[in-house]
């Protein structure tokens, strides 16, 4: 997925930020507003749908054998809860991968790499957070598209069973006179 940046050597938040910037002063220049909006993924990797990504590896069409090591990795995962020296029953994972190791980050970017993408929008990933960008000649021509791609958006985080930290999302205009707010 070019769109991220967050495990691709050579490539930082740095690059993603610079990305984002660069877009928001082309608008400038070309008297365009600008809308976006900052999504944050809430517990990613803790929440990452075990049985979605193994379908989604087989709509990639990956080896047999590689999804059958990803799944060995991720499936018949247990947990206990102590409280005051006592455990509780083994419960199964659901969902979730390792933290710390080693395929992590590569199957986040899978799980992540049918994110929706359309025509004029610009997605910049980069691990669990998110920039949606939008450019029009009004405000309204720019915030239109963002609505109705966070439509589609929507639609695609339900399904994946993906939940954002509402906290940490923020939308921002800058229009043509460097006026900001919240849409």
């Amino acid at each position: 997925m070019p769109q991220e940046f967050g495990f691709t050597p050579q490539l930082s938040t740095t690059h993603q930020l610079l990305r984002v910037v660069e877009h928001i002063n082309e608008g400038k220049n070309s008297n365009l507003a600008t809308a976006a909006i900052f999504l944050d993924i809430a517990k990613a990797f803790d929440k990452v749908w075990i049985e979605g990504l193994i379908h989604k590896l087989i709509s990639y069409k990956f080896p047999q054998y590689i999804i059958e090591i990803i799944q060995s990795d991720l499936k018949n995962r247990h947990f206990t809860v102590l409280v005051k020296n006592s455990d509780s029953t083994p419960r199964e994972l659901q969902a979730g991968v390792p933290q710390g190791g080693i395929l992590v980050h590569i199957i986040f970017v899978l799980f992540m790499n049918d994110i929706p993408q359309v025509r004029h929008i610009v997605l910049s990933l980069y691990a669990d957070d998110t920039a949606i960008l939008s450019q029009g000649k009004t405000p309204d021509k720019t915030i239109v598209p963002l609505r109705n791609y966070l439509k589609n958006l929507a639609a695609w985080l339900v399904r994946w069973k993906v939940k954002l930290n509402v906290d940490k999302t923020v939308a921002i205009l800058i229009n043509k006179k460097l006026t900001t707010g919240q849409m």
